[in-house]
């Protein structure tokens, strides 16, 4: 990873802003939030090859809370054109077999004289990405590349291993399947949002908060009525964050975009108008610690102080790898320096203590089995965990089969090297 802080850090820091907007008219609010941070034309000029990167993730139902609402990317495209944008492209990567949604993005973009394009699949730009996180070269979509204004529309979601994802992680829809799932596999999804991001900083970023959901799995969705618009990526994840009840200094991904340069997570320096923090938050939104405490019987995750290094990847591959309701006696994980176990504890309880902020010393008298590291390493923490709890149950090869003969008839392909997720022993 690049230790190499942006030499612009060392400059008065810009101030950045970013609005909040409640009410139940989607335009409307859409509206109000860009209006406040100085309107459409302070972002869009004349001539202007804009390209609109909404959240269409899965193709899910605007209600779920996973998705921008077709008529937010109607609106915003509408004040793209009245800025006398020359050029107006909408996009995502189709992630679904399920078309419905992309189809009316793609109809809408059309009825407003833009252009739909399938981020995952158009033609590839290879870029060098300078001072980067970790990633000195990715392949994106040359849509992205090519782009004068880059406006960012994401949503109000938790995410299981980045801690939230609003705009900076909305980039990755400009991956291909094949490179998404590399991410995932090599374990750099916050190295490479950051990455993505220095590519191509956001112009204008929009939120449509309408919901809040946990991105996967989603269990708990939250009416907010909310729009956001802001002029740095970074501020508007760190502000979405607090309005979501989540620590933007607990996010790896923040501080790293901080140090390189791509704008700035202290919300107290910057600019926030219309509603106040406070007076948009509504409830905590839910993450992958409270769906494993809530759905297991037998496991206690605590976590206090802890950043995404832990809380995010190492709950991912508690849910991903296992069956949370095999323990046969109490399991308590604890994560952050200021974890603590109950007092008293059950009798046949045990311990798992993540990360060096948790190492047991003669002072602090941690009791468990420690697995080190910053971040712990995910092999070593899974390996532990197989001393509690049995494999999640994976697919039979007959399941996977007639899955897979559904995505041909669509004429969804499968990278050359995806491993298919049946049991090797059916």
């Amino acid at each position: 990873m690049s230790n190499n802080v942006n030499p612009n850090l060392t400059k008065e820091p810009k101030r950045y802003t970013v609005s909040i907007v409640r009410g139940e008219n989607i335009v409307d609010r859409v509206n109000k939030a860009i209006e406040l941070i100085g309107g459409m034309k302070r972002f869009v000029k004349k001539g202007d090859k804009v390209l609109i990167k909404a959240n269409l993730v899965d193709g899910k139902p605007y209600e779920t809370g996973e998705t921008v609402h077709p008529e937010t990317i109607r609106t915003i495209i509408k004040q793209a054109k009245t800025a006398e944008a020359s050029q107006i492209k909408v996009g995502d990567a189709v992630t679904s077999w399920d078309m419905t949604l992309y189809n009316t993005v793609a109809k809408i973009a059309e009825e407003e004289g833009a252009e739909w394009v399938d981020l995952g699949r158009s033609p590839r730009a290879e870029v060098k990405v300078e001072n980067p996180v970790f990633f000195e070269k990715v392949s994106v979509a040359k849509e992205l590349v090519e782009c004068d204004v880059l406006i960012n529309v994401g949503t109000l979601k938790t995410h299981h291993l980045a801690g939230v994802t609003v705009a900076m992680k909305n980039l990755y829809g400009v991956l291909e399947l094949q490179d998404r799932i590399k991410y995932h596999r090599l374990d750099k999804i916050e190295e490479v949002i950051v990455d993505l991001n220095l590519v191509k900083p956001s112009s204008l970023i929009v939120v449509d908060g309408g919901y809040t959901t946990h991105h996967w799995p989603a269990f708990e969705v939250q009416k907010m009525d909310l729009a956001m618009a802001g002029d740095n990526v970074v501020l508007v994840d760190a502000v979405a964050a607090k309005v979501m009840g989540a620590d933007p200094k607990a996010i790896r991904y923040l501080r790293w975009a901080e140090e390189h340069g791509l704008g700035s997570a202290d919300i107290e320096k910057n600019r926030i108008l219309g509603l106040t923090i406070e007076e948009a938050y509504r409830a905590k939104t839910v993450n992958m610690v409270d769906y494993i405490n809530k759905e297991s019987e037998n496991i206690k995750i605590i976590i206090q102080g802890a950043c995404t290094g832990c809380y995010g990847r190492l709950s991912t591959v508690t849910m991903q790898r296992f069956d949370i309701n095999s323990a046969k006696t109490k399991l308590y994980i604890l994560m952050g320096p200021n974890a603590k176990l109950p007092n008293p504890m059950e009798k046949d309880a045990t311990c798992i203590l993540c990360g060096n902020c948790l190492a047991p010393t003669f002072y602090n008298r941690l009791q468990g089995t420690h697995v080190p590291g910053c971040p712990p390493d995910l092999e070593a923490f899974a390996q532990e965990l197989s001393n509690y709890l049995s494999p999640r149950r994976r697919l039979t090869r007959q399941e996977w089969e007639k899955i897979h003969k559904d995505m041909e008839a669509k004429g969804i392909k499968l990278p050359k090297d995806f491993k298919p997720p049946f049991s090797q022993e059916q």
